[in-house]
């Protein structure tokens, strides 16, 4: 009965259920299931996240297919992992589709492999035919409390040059947050034998490492993603080589770019500020298709020298700009930058977030008025404002919204700020507004107030789905 339909039905089934779980349920239904369960389950056996955590025995199943004498010859006395009777039904190392190199080490040296087992696994992986589709070097959140793993990193990463067609099918590159060792070797192995690359995330802080990236970007045929993350004025090589790309780029990412040593934990981070060179700006206003634009904890961009970009976008459909918490301020805001993306792209742009946190007053009347121009694709807005006409001009110039959040100043009396979207009805089919607060901990609303208020509110606007008040909370920093 089940060999009525072909496998490719049944994969497309299983990539629907919710949970790895799920999954190995279908393993024991019978053999035909299994077949077309296990690559599935095996092409991502390292991913973390809340439905799976990976299990010891993933290495101790790719230990099985290293041969007894290797381990004679690496000086073991016997093999370690699985007691091997007999071959592996399945050849699961050619299933492998995702690797996240540092959760792979953390499991290997949870299983007592040495640097020469590990390398004598990657050979395996090329001896299967493996391809890999997603491969990132280092979770800087996992890995903060893995200091065992930096020698052994550092001394396996080269031998990747020797496995040069797991790579042939790339198509994500995470090669941020970096372990303090050298990666030219895994960069122009990548870049002799895969072309396929669309997105690539990268931090640069060595001159021959900014050198080997410029030839794999060039080496790429459609590279759409691009994301510099906590990189240093090295940066500018790699930047350039997105000439190459122009026609293809369409996402750009900025991010962790920061002198701020409150605002990071990882255990390997380096502090800077944006310093990429005009000839690097040059060319990423050249790349006239991008059409999401996120900054994130970065420093540096009000400087003039980003401005050409902010004239050149003229189709972005979204737009992000985040800075600290409460406790950590924004002292640099780029609002020049953002009022001139926003007023370029006011015809497309269907989201912007702007989410910043500021000790004091912050003038921010040209980045109001870039936004209250007419917009008509605009769905999602968040921004901090601080004067109750800000929030009158937003409201009244974008009541077509479908999501409105919006950080109210203390200088904003609440009342009045509500008072607002009783007077105006809304135009959306359905509104959800998330206001929050910025009022000192012992100031309370009061519940008689705001009942009279939101009475017109919600009789004026029947359509509204949402509407969320909060308050700010020093524990938290919200």
């Amino acid at each position: 009965m089940d060999q009525m339909f072909a496998p490719e039905y049944f994969e497309s089934i299983f990539r629907f259920l919710p949970t790895n779980k799920d999954l190995h349920s279908c393993l024991l239904v019978n053999k035909y299931w299994a077949t077309c369960a296990v690559p599935i389950l095996w092409e991502a056996p390292f991913k973390i996240n809340d439905n799976f955590t990976p299990s010891p025995k993933v290495i101790q199943t790719y230990l099985a297919f290293i041969p007894d004498e290797t381990f004679l010859k690496l000086g073991y006395e016997e093999r370690i992992g699985l007691s091997i009777i007999r071959p592996p039904f399945f050849d699961y190392p050619s299933f492998l589709k995702e690797l996240p190199y540092d959760r792979f080490l953390n499991s290997a040296i949870a299983n007592d492999c040495c640097k020469n087992v590990i390398i004598e696994l990657f050979k395996i992986f090329a001896m299967k035919m493996m391809r890999l589709r997603r491969f990132n070097i280092y979770d800087y959140l996992f890995n903060q409390h893995f200091k065992c793993q930096d020698q052994i990193a550092s001394s396996v990463l080269p031998c990747f040059s020797e496995c040069t067609l797991i790579f042939n099918s790339l198509t994500y590159l995470d090669c941020s947050y970096q372990w303090p060792m050298k990666k030219g070797q895994l960069f122009n192995a990548i870049a002799q034998g895969c072309h396929s690359i669309e997105t690539l995330k990268v931090s640069v802080w060595h001159k021959d490492e900014g050198k080997v990236l410029v030839d794999l970007i060039r080496s790429q045929k459609h590279l759409k993603k691009f994301s510099l993350i906590n990189s240093n004025n090295f940066a500018s090589s790699p930047v350039q080589a997105l000439m190459n790309q122009k026609y293809s780029l369409n996402s750009l990412t900025f991010k962790d770019i920061h002198s701020n040593h409150d605002l990071n934990e990882a255990e390997f981070f380096n502090y800077t500020m944006c310093e990429l060179n005009s000839d690097a700006i040059d060319v990423l206003a050249q790349c006239a298709n991008i059409n999401k634009i996120k900054f994130k904890h970065c420093e540096g961009l009000n400087s003039p020298l980003f401005l050409p970009i902010a004239s050149t976008f003229s189709n972005l459909t979204s737009l992000e700009y985040s800075y600290g918490t409460y406790n950590i301020h924004d002292v640099t805001t780029p609002i020049k930058l953002l009022s001139g993306l926003i007023k370029k792209s006011r015809n497309t742009l269907k989201r912007v977030t702007l989410d910043w946190h500021s000790r004091d007053y912050l003038d921010i009347t040209q980045l109001i008025k870039a936004i209250t121009q007419p917009m008509i694709s605009l769905k999602y807005l968040k921004i901090p404002l601080y004067t109750l006409e800000q929030l009158v001009l937003i409201h009244q110039t974008h009541n077509q919204l479908k999501k409105l959040d919006v950080r109210v100043n203390n200088r904003i009396n609440p009342y009045c700020a509500l008072s607002i979207f009783a007077n105006v009805p809304f135009k959306s089919s359905e509104q959800s507004i998330k206001l929050y607060f910025d009022y000192p901990e012992n100031f309370n609303l009061k519940a008689n107030r705001l009942n009279h208020v939101f009475e017109p509110i919600f009789y004026k606007s029947n359509r509204i789905s949402d509407f969320i008040l909060c308050m700010r909370d020093k524990s938290n920093g919200i």
